[in-house]
């Protein structure tokens, strides 16, 4: 009675401090530069989501040597074996690595922690709780709910409140976040970020929510269904990252993949196909004439309307992409985590390539990078198999944030990483207990 006692309190334990951190995760940014700024140490208040996982490790831990049945659900799954394998190749490229000291660690701990998450949620789903299906329901309406609070902060921040009005709270732009960001350094283009460290990340965030609130949409038809998923799209839009718009319409386009009766999705590839050309033709021609539009667009001619469409934010894109993809030719069992990415920021030179994988190469080389997509498959295949709400939203938000991450460093952002991966454990893990179950 008391063994079941304990283990009862160390999942409850478990689950607590993994759905904390996950509520705070979307205004992370804004609690730790407020916190930061007005109580201080800066660093600690930046970390609280890593020191909290590695306390969190030794409770999954003790509950894993209490209940083997765990230890075996979780290690018998192949994607985790890998991951384990990724996470040892990960410390060994740290302790190597070339970087400096906080930007190897630095490096560390952000492209484990969205595992450890991925993992821990694994471990709940394991233990058998009776109350984890209420538990994965209730994600549904704080998803959405949280998606529509960022939505209608960015909102107001570009319309109607003061454009520094963050920096009555700490932000700053030599020392934290700037209050305020602009296209092309264009005073009257604000960019919408909410309560997140940048545009991209609030964009690459709002993915989810928004596939979320699309197949409520499609579900149920309701005011608010449409209204949540109304709101998200302004403010995907406001938020002028071309990243988040090509993987809102990537996953769009997967969800009517995976959700539309097949003579359906004919008729919309066979009537949508020329309209879709003909607006991307006409999005072009309005970019070189009308400044807004090419300001929105491509992020050019803010200053210099004589510029070519793609000089400046975009060209410069292009250009630290391609440097890192000569870097990893170079150098293809790669340089030590920490060398490339936002990690570096901390070295001398910051190396910021502008595209995850090629991070991921110039940090663990192709050997790395090979693990990581193979991963990434595996579980994209189990959460494929599935049919139900949320699988359908995690595959559709996972092939959006893909396309981000060519773009961006998305899973370096802990909002969108942490957040998706430890909810994409829930249900990855789910099927799998379910199966073992039809088994016995």
């Amino acid at each position: 009675m008391a063994r079941a006692r304990i283990d009862t309190i160390l999942v409850q334990s478990v689950t607590g401090v993994f759905l904390i951190i996950l509520g705070l995760l979307p205004f992370h940014a804004f609690l730790s530069t407020w916190g930061g700024s007005a109580i201080g140490p800066l660093l600690v208040w930046k970390s609280w989501k890593e020191i909290v996982i590695a306390l969190l490790v030794p409770l999954v831990v003790w509950l894993c040597v209490r209940r083997p049945d765990i230890t075996r659900a979780i290690w018998g799954r192949w994607y985790n074996k890998l991951i384990a394998l990724y996470a040892v190749l990960t410390i060994v490229f740290t302790i190597c690595s070339t970087a400096l000291g906080e930007a190897s660690i630095a490096g560390l701990l952000m492209n484990l922690r969205f595992f450890a998450l991925f993992v821990v949620a694994q471990v709940i789903v394991a233990s058998g709780a009776s109350w984890i299906e209420t538990f994965k329901k209730r994600l549904t309406v704080w998803i959405t709910i949280t998606g529509v609070i960022l939505a209608v902060l960015a909102i107001l921040q570009v319309t109607l409140v003061p454009k520094d009005f963050l920096a009555g709270f700490g932000y700053n732009k030599d020392t934290t976040i700037s209050p305020y960001l602009l296209v092309d350094e264009n005073p009257d283009a604000l960019r919408a970020f909410a309560t997140m460290r940048g545009p991209n990340t609030l964009a690459a965030y709002l993915v989810l929510p928004l596939a979320v609130a699309l197949l409520l949409w499609a579900q149920r038809k309701t005011w608010w269904t449409a209204g949540a998923t109304v709101l998200m799209v302004v403010a995907l839009f406001l938020t002028h990252s071309r990243s988040g718009w090509l993987g809102a319409l990537a996953m769009a386009a997967t969800l009517a993949f995976t959700t539309l009766p097949r003579d359906k999705l004919r008729t919309w590839i066979k009537f949508g196909t020329i309209p879709a050309v003909v607006a991307g033709v006409l999005v072009l021609w309005l970019a070189t004439t009308i400044p807004a539009v090419r300001l929105a667009i491509f992020h050019s001619g803010g200053n210099d309307p004589s510029e070519s469409l793609l000089e400046g934010s975009t060209d410069e894109h292009w250009q630290a992409t391609w440097r890192g993809v000569l870097d990893i030719a170079a150098h293809p069992l790669g340089q030590g985590v920490g060398t490339a990415g936002p990690a570096s920021f901390y070295n001398s030179v910051a190396d910021i390539p502008e595209n995850y994988y090629v991070q991921l190469g110039q940090e663990v080389g192709l050997l790395g990078v090979g693990l990581f997509l193979v991963i990434s498959v595996l579980i994209a295949q189990a959460l494929w198999q599935q049919k139900n709400l949320w699988p359908r939203a995690l595959l559709a938000s996972f092939v959006g944030i893909t396309v981000i991450n060519f773009f961006l460093h998305g899973w370096a952002d802990d909002p969108t990483a942490m957040t998706w991966w430890g909810l994409a454990g829930l249900w990855v893990a789910a099927a799998a207990h379910s199966k073992n179950r039809k088994r016995v």
